[in-house]
């Protein structure tokens, strides 16, 4: 049986990034990586090793941003990235700009399946196991997701090209 420590090891980075792309800031990321591994230990007693590892800690971090979105009475929320004025920003960093602001445009499921997917790396069987969806539920949320990310950073792209275009 994997011990607390094990596990956390194996996942505590990719459980931090899902929770923060999933609408949070980095501080309730890391306060919310943290209930999820305190829940780890203690359901670690009723852990089977035939569960799927990822899939179980994903299921409690899932559950862990659902308990906390209640307690808070809101759905997630996305923050401005500017105050109105054009910032001329470097073009990795205004990609990584536009993909965030793309996530929190994705629906709920889709932004979900599809962090599981990328950050967690998870297959279709262990995101349908952690969200009770079956692997082609996933696999659509996946490629639904895949699509708008894909539609809206080559819109954002084009509209920094023309705005390019105009200032030179």
């Amino acid at each position: 049986m994997p011990t607390a420590a094990d596990i956390f090891e194996r996942h505590h980075r990719s459980v931090f990034q899902f929770l923060r792309r999933m609408g949070g800031s980095a501080h309730d990321a890391e306060d919310l990586t943290q209930e999820v591994f305190l829940r780890v230990v203690r359901a670690l007693e009723g852990y089977e090793e035939r569960e799927l590892e990822r899939a179980w800690v994903f299921r409690i971090a899932r559950n862990v941003l659902i308990d906390h979105r209640r307690v808070l009475g809101r759905a997630p929320v996305s923050e401005p990235i500017g105050d109105g004025h054009v910032v001329r920003l470097p073009l990795g960093l205004t990609t990584g700009l536009a993909l965030e602001e793309a996530l929190a445009h994705l629906g709920e499921s889709e932004r979900e399946a599809f962090l599981m997917r990328e950050v967690g790396g998870l297959g279709y069987v262990e995101i349908g196991a952690a969200t009770g969806a079956t692997p082609d539920a996933v696999r659509s949320r996946i490629h639904r997701a895949r699509l708008a990310l894909r539609k809206a950073l080559a819109d954002d792209h084009t509209t920094r090209s023309r705005m390019g275009k105009r200032e030179a």
